[in-house]
């Protein structure tokens, strides 16, 4: 007897542990991807050195991976012992004597072996991780601060000073048509440098810009308001603080955070300390606690749930387990924000997501022995049975099987859809969890954080969904073709003589499909959201204190340099209705012209500045209260200083109706990242940049934009021959080994997408190669899967 039931227990684990293990790592793997998503400026900034970007990829690890580990505890417990229970094996097993608690004594074991390894990761790695993560935030902008200039780009993080380079050598430190603006509120000037070439000569914290044959033209803030100079002042040196000294004395004063404390030094800080400061340690310390713990937790939970049905499949147990875990967390939540209001302590904020699965663990295996408990299990039982069709009616499924040719495509497609909705909504669930579970520090400390944050998971939505959705069409592709052979499907209709590439059909249209869903969302939908999302969650990581916004944009357009400042939607109303309510339109005084409304495209303040191309010198500078961009032209609203250098002086006047023809607008320079913007637009920053580096960026950025439509079905391609085998040994084998395609394949293609960004490749190389490669993978695996 004492055999058969160490038997039984390693078949329970060695039933739980494969799809403990491709849970854990799938949903590391999309928690990676969220987190390196956010250090994206360093994971592909060709100026960084390759250790610090292997520094921060070490550092990421311990947090995603102490995150996910009871999570795919659940999933794998669930999972695992649902297959059992659809195979009739749990059966068999209670008939030959063993109780639940049998069953669960050996699940039990691997949660606490699980649950020590999660506390070492908690005590040690999480802590090491986050004080890593902050060294390489560190070095990275001290290799900034070491190189301020980079071709084509307009820097502002110089104090004082906005300089352009049109052309230059990073390595050699030499520059080409030189711009720099200075601005002196206090005497009421404007001061510009112009020259042709120039270097930047850095020692210690002082850096000196060396310009040769400059021109300097200084100009009144306010036009008229002050004397107009240009003079040639030869070679000039400029001594700059590179806050080299500053930025490290300030990382420095911050000490080390709360997460880069360990359980001894946050227990001491809680007890130094009083007010939030405390709470949140004493919370931090707490969270980690409770983590640790949660794969016992949760391995309890999880054969409790499926010791208590008799009947459902994977696609149930995954149901439970996002049940499960959305119910734990948001317990969670709740007991966090009472503590931080005081109105509980911290804890009893911690007692209560552990007192609600405790009940929930005993509810499931014991309210069988309590009649009014039992009573209302069989009432929720029975409103469950009541969602299936009875067996006496003709089912839908059946009735559309039979209006089929027969291959039961609408059986497939159901299948492949149910499946990927359930993944879809399972792992937008994880991804969400993670990220409120990140803000909610922030966010619970701030009158109506709650509703901020609720605001930004909303409109993250459209991210998290393209991050997971190719990732969800692999796994109900395994899913669905895994299952029909299981239950011989495939067997019986290939020996009814269809092919199995007749039965890849329905997966490849769904895929196709869902690249054109993919499409749209990404054009329509995405670019606004992720405004939307960037601009909140800036909003809650500065405790609900808006972020200071730039007060001027730069553009650069051929031989012109645009300064601008955006207007705001009630100026854009005022000009608009004042034209429309009394037919005339506005002037700033009587003695200019009316300005035309201004337009969605409206920009106010707006100089240009128009250089010599051959000289690098400034030729003309045109200052405007409003401009727009309209059919290829920029257009000046309303009376335009217009000021021309020759020979040394400055002539100004005043003109009207200027245009400049622009084929491109160049005011969308105000939204840089290429997740705010479409394709249309990502196209124009594209023509509008004068930096390669940026160009590459983008060119990368379009590429994946329009591989998006075709990736579900390359990743369904080259996944699909592993669920086609016709026998039923081996297939978490084969699972284990689709999965480890799909890790390949995202590995491959981040690292062609790095060669795109550094200039080894271009774009379109850098990007379709991965997929053209596991293109021409995928169909040589399926022409040696047996038809």
């Amino acid at each position: 007897m004492t055999r058969t039931s160490w038997l039984i227990s390693k078949y329970l684990v060695r039933s739980i542990v494969p799809y403990f293990a491709f849970a854990w790592l799938l949903l590391s793997v999309i928690l990676f991807l969220q987190q390196a998503s956010r250090f994206s400026d360093i994971f592909f900034n060709v100026n960084i050195p390759a250790k610090l970007v292997w520094q921060l990829t070490i550092a990421l690890i311990p947090n995603v991976i102490a995150f996910t580990c009871p999570m795919a505890m659940l999933v794998g417990t669930i999972i695992g012992l649902s297959k059992m229970q659809v195979d009739s094996e749990l059966v068999v097993i209670r008939a030959s004597g063993v109780g639940n608690l049998q069953i669960t004594a050996p699940i039990a074991v691997l949660g606490i072996s699980l649950s020590v390894f999660a506390f070492v990761v908690n005590l040690k790695g999480v802590p090491l991780a986050a004080s890593l993560v902050r060294s390489v935030a560190l070095e990275t902008a001290l290799q900034k601060l070491d190189s301020p200039v980079e071709p084509g780009i307009f820097n502002t993080e110089i104090p004082g000073y906005t300089m352009y380079v049109r052309n230059g050598d990073v390595g050699s430190g030499r520059w080409e048509d030189i711009f720099i603006f200075t601005e002196n509120p206090a005497a009421g000037i404007v001061r510009l440098i112009t020259s042709k070439g120039g270097r930047i000569d850095a020692s210690g914290d002082q850096s000196e810009l060396v310009l040769e044959n400059a021109t300097a033209t200084t100009l009144p803030i306010q036009p008229g308001a002050n004397k107009y100079v240009t003079e040639n002042i030869g070679e000039i040196r400029v001594a700059i603080a590179s806050r080299r000294a500053e930025l490290i004395r300030r990382m420095g004063k911050s000490g080390a955070r709360l997460e880069e404390l360990g359980l001894s030094e946050l227990s001491d800080y809680a007890a130094s300390t009083d007010g939030r400061d405390r709470v949140e340690a004493q919370l931090l310390w707490q969270r980690r606690i409770i983590l640790s713990i949660s794969p016992l937790l949760f391995c309890l939970l999880g054969a409790a749930m499926i010791l208590r049905f008799n009947r459902g499949g994977r696609g149930f147990g995954t149901l439970l387990a996002l049940i499960g875990l959305v119910g734990y967390f948001l317990l969670g939540f709740v007991g966090e924000q009472l503590a931080r209001t005081g109105q509980i302590s911290v804890v009893l904020a911690g007692v209560i997501p552990l007192a609600g699965s405790l009940f929930t663990i005993l509810w499931f295996n014991y309210s069988g022995r309590i009649t009014i408990a039992r009573n209302l299990s069989d009432w929720v039982k029975g409103a469950l049975a009541g969602l299936h069709t009875s067996p006496e009616r003709m089912q839908t499924r059946n009735l559309l099987v039979d209006l089929t040719t027969g291959l039961r495509d609408l059986d497939l497609v159901f299948d492949l859809v149910r499946y990927f909705l359930l993944t879809l909504a399972f792992l937008t669930a994880i991804f969400v969890i993670f990220t409120a579970s990140e803000l909610w520090k922030y966010a619970g400390s701030i009158n109506g954080g709650a509703g901020m944050l609720f605001k930004y998971l909303f409109y993250l939505l459209p991210f998290v969904y393209m991050q997971i959705a190719p990732s969800a069409a692999m796994i109900s592709t395994l899913a669905t073709y895994i299952i029909k052979s299981r239950r011989n499907e495939i067997v019986t209709w290939t020996a009814a003589g269809q092919s199995i590439y007749r039965l890849l059909i329905p997966c490849f249209v769904l895929t196709i499909l869902l690249g054109l869903v993919d499409w749209q969302i990404q054009e329509r939908i995405l670019p606004g959201a992720n405004q939307t999302q960037d601009a909140v969650r800036a909003l809650i990581m500065n405790r609900g204190v808006p972020v200071a916004q730039p007060g001027r944009f730069w553009a650069a357009s051929g031989n012109r340099i645009y300064s601008f400042a955006t207007a705001s939607d009630n100026e854009k109303a005022t000009l608009v209705s004042h034209r429309e309510e009394s037919g005339v339109d506005i002037a700033a005084s009587d003695n200019e012209q009316p300005i035309p409304p201004c337009s969605a495209g409206c920009v106010k303040d707006i100089t240009i500045y128009e250089l010599d191309q051959g000289k690098g010198t400034l030729q003309t500078v045109y200052r405007a209260k409003y401009g727009q961009w309209q059919h290829g032209r920029v257009a000046l609203l309303g009376s335009t200083e217009k000021a021309d250098l020759r020979d040394g002086a400055i002539e100004t006047s005043t003109v009207n109706g200027i245009e400049f023809v622009e084929n491109s607008n160049p005011f969308t320079s105000i939204r840089k990242k290429p997740s705010h913007l479409n394709t249309t637009e990502i196209k124009q920053q594209i023509t509008n940049s004068d930096s390669e580096t940026e160009r590459r960026s983008f060119g990368v950025a379009l590429e994946k934009r329009y591989a998006a439509i075709m990736l579900p079905l390359i990743i369904a391609l080259f996944t699909a021959p592993f669920a086609l085998s016709l026998s039923r040994k081996g297939k978490a084998e084969t699972v284990g080994y689709a999965v480890g395609l799909w890790l390949i394949f995202a590995g491959v293609s981040s690292v062609f997408e790095q060669f795109g960004l550094n200039g080894s490749l271009s774009p379109m190389l850098a990007v379709w190669s991965p997929l053209m490669i596991f293109t021409m993978l995928g169909v040589y695996l399926l022409s040696k899967v047996r038809t």
